[in-house]
């Protein structure tokens, strides 16, 4: 059975073991940020660190869009505040670039799933997950310029795949481009007309494959491209070598020949 949890009055996270949906929950606002919605992202990333047997999480807005980026009015209230938000921790990440970089803690797969307007710190945060799933007619910017400002948070980490000449026209014109171009240019992975529904049915789909397989791949394929083609290789071998023959891999393939299921820990 789902248990729902609420942070700030601006974050809903249901756990429906071995699931967990994030959703930002400030739908008259276009679920833009502001000071409670940072507070209630960032807590509830803290959570997700720490659920056992979690094996996947959807991130998503509620009503008409996933995020309209900062709500600067609201932030600018709090004039005070603002140097907090550019304070490092012990790790070096400040506030604002852990609300793209946190999602990683929860040590599983996220997967978001992008709808209307995906604005500025919106579009940031969608690209710390690691898959994004958009509507064709939701519209995706850097918005930052807009106000004078650049984006940072984290977007030099979470972008690293994107081609650097896309990103500069983005930040440097704030323009905004639909569901289609986005998969094109490399901000969302693929196009859905119902793209939380399609992220609950990857999630699952990955929640019901090796938890070590899965975690295996993606720290293959993250920390592959700073690595020469011999260290690559290396990195391949050494993760396969903690798989092949273990518990869960003995299980997947004895589900797959016995037709049923896999059932892991």
């Amino acid at each position: 059975m789902a248990a729902t949890e609420r942070f700030h009055e601006r974050v809903t996270l249901e756990i429906d073991h071995p699931v967990a949906e994030v959703r930002l929950a400030r739908p008259r606002a276009h679920n833009g940020l502001d000071w409670a919605m940072i507070d209630g992202l960032l807590a509830a990333q803290r959570r997700l660190a720490e659920l056992d047997g979690l094996r996947a999480v959807v991130l998503a807005g509620e009503g008409d869009s996933f995020c309209a980026g900062l709500d600067m009015g609201a932030i600018m209230d709090q004039p005070a505040r603002l140097p907090s938000l550019l304070e490092p921790d012990e790790a070096g990440i400040n506030p604002v670039q852990r609300l793209a970089l946190g999602w990683r803690e929860a040590g599983v797969p996220v997967i978001a799933a992008l709808h209307g307007h995906v604005y500025g710190g919106g579009l940031q945060i969608a690209l710390g997950a690691d898959i994004r799933v958009v509507h064709p007619e939701a519209r995706l910017a850097l918005l930052e310029i807009v106000w004078g400002i650049i984006p940072d948070m984290g977007i030099s980490v979470t972008a690293g795949d994107i081609r650097g000449d896309v990103l500069r026209e983005l930040a440097w014109t704030g323009r905004k481009v639909a569901g289609e171009e986005a998969v094109t240019l490399g901000l969302a992975t693929r196009l859905a007309d119902d793209p939380q529904r399609t992220a609950r049915d990857i999630a699952t789909a990955v929640a019901a494959r090796s938890p070590r397989a899965v975690a295996a791949a993606g720290e293959l394929f993250t920390l592959a491209p700073g690595m020469t083609p011999r260290e690559r290789l290396a990195l391949e071998a050494r993760l396969q070598r903690g798989l092949l023959g273990g518990e869960e891999q003995r299980e997947a393939v004895a589900a797959r020949l016995a037709g049923r299921p896999p059932r892991f820990p």
